[in-house]
């Protein structure tokens, strides 16, 4: 099966704000559940773009938004992770699915994850954090120096390109595209996505009271978030963290089928 067998369809959802939720959807014939994706800092959904299908092939539907603010779901604001976290709610709320919602947030998404659950823990029968962790990280190097930057209105892209060098990191996507999704990204959106992964404290204790089956999946190399921090926070859920083998912080990217198996294999331990 290939990816042309499960086309990734665009969508917009407009909220009453005037904020326009951009998405990229993959569809089966038969409906097993729903899947959100939620990225993380700088990112958009296509960075979901090579997992959706292999989602759709599991008979999933997978749906990744761009957060407001980011590429192209525009909004006047305000930017929040309390806000983010409202939209994903507002989306599933559109999408209204009477079988199984589960929500996978990568990185900062993780976080924007943990909030949905909080606000409304009946709308989840999985929430599944990639490469995340229970809370924020604290001023680190690199949060520090895209705070500052920002500060300074440097662009956005070149802010992304030190942001990398710092973590080391490489990203998938052609230049020109980046540049574009740069481009287009509100610097207030990143600024609340930054202070939210600075100072937002760990609320694993309060996710684990919700009720809903939470999973951890990291990559091999993913370095982000603590490894450790990861690990203690799957054994607070109850779960055992799924390592993907030879993958970073962003195993969708990595391994897109490896990465939807051990999805699609979490929520079918709710079955």
């Amino acid at each position: 099966m290939t990816e042309s067998d499960w086309p990734i369809e665009k969508a917009v959802v407009d909220l009453d704000d005037g904020t326009s939720l951009a998405l990229h959807t993959c569809s089966p014939d038969d409906e097993r559940g729903v899947v959100i994706l939620v990225h993380g800092i700088f990112g958009s959904k296509e960075d979901f773009d090579t997992v959706l299908p292999a989602l759709a092939e599991e008979g999933f539907t997978a749906c990744a938004l761009d957060l407001r603010g980011c590429y192209e779901s525009a909004s006047p604001g305000p930017f929040s992770l309390a806000v983010f976290a409202e939209d994903v709610i507002a989306l599933v709320d559109e999408i209204g699915s009477d079988i199984p919602v589960h929500l996978v947030g990568q990185g900062f998404g993780g976080l924007v994850a943990e909030e949905a659950a909080l606000l409304e823990p009946d709308f989840w029968d999985s929430v599944t954090l990639v490469s995340s962790g229970p809370g924020g990280l604290g001023r680190t190097r690199p949060l520090g120096f895209v705070e500052d930057a920002l500060a300074e209105h440097r662009p956005l892209a070149e802010i992304h390109r030190e942001f990398l060098d710092l973590l080391g990191l490489t990203v998938d996507h052609p230049s020109a595209f980046l540049d574009e999704r740069l481009a287009r990204t509100d610097p207030r959106a990143v600024a609340a996505m930054i202070d939210a992964a600075e100072h937002t404290p760990d609320r694993s204790g309060l996710l684990c009271a919700t009720g809903i089956d939470f999973h951890v999946v990291y990559g091999e190399y993913a370095d982000s978030w603590p490894i450790r921090a990861q690990v203690a926070m799957a054994r607070k859920f109850g779960a055992d963290p799924v390592v993907l083998k030879g993958c970073s912080d962003h195993p969708a990217e990595d391994r897109p089928e490896a990465t939807a198996r051990a999805l699609v294999q979490n929520f079918l331990e709710l079955d």
